[in-house]
């Protein structure tokens, strides 16, 4: 079974122009914050957010670009309640901002068994899937696999 045949196929996807604010209203009824693809004009994926993208937001600064300054302390639990975030963020921050470009997506014609060894190496929970072209296609999760795994198996 291929990665194709059980991966979500309607996926909400951001641009890299997207504000912060639409970027939480579109995810406001959800109970969790999911790994978000971000696409190009022609649908070719070129990022994610995710949920620890999104928390960055309340760094004030970025821990990846200082990271090799010695006297700065190592990076802690920032209290998001003491922290100072303006109306004005939700407007003037957008995805490319926090967007990660780094990522892992998987191909569309990857093996079940691939996608979720890929996962487990990664320590990841979902990842876009992509056609040959680089193009979004759908997403795939951890749970769509053992779903999966247990219908095979009958206890669904």
């Amino acid at each position: 079974m291929q990665v194709k045949d059980i991966m979500f196929k309607q996926v909400i996807a951001v641009r890299r122009s997207t504000k912060l604010k639409e970027l939480l209203k579109l995810f406001s009824k959800f109970h969790i914050f999911p790994l978000v693809p971000v696409i190009e004009d022609d649908n070719k994926l070129a990022g994610v957010v995710s949920f620890k993208n999104l928390m960055n937001v309340f760094k004030p600064y970025n821990p990846d670009i200082l990271k090799n300054v010695p006297f700065l302390d190592e990076e802690k639990d920032d209290d998001i309640f003491s922290m100072e975030l303006t109306e004005e963020m939700g407007s003037l921050v957008i995805v490319e901002d926090i967007m990660q470009t780094k990522f892992i997506s998987i191909k569309q014609d990857s093996s079940l068994q691939e996608a979720f060894n890929l996962m487990k190496l990664n320590l990841k929970e979902e990842f876009p899937v992509i056609d040959n072209e680089g193009k979004l296609i759908g997403i795939i999760g951890v749970f769509d696999i053992v779903r999966h795994v247990f219908h095979q198996k009958g206890v669904i």
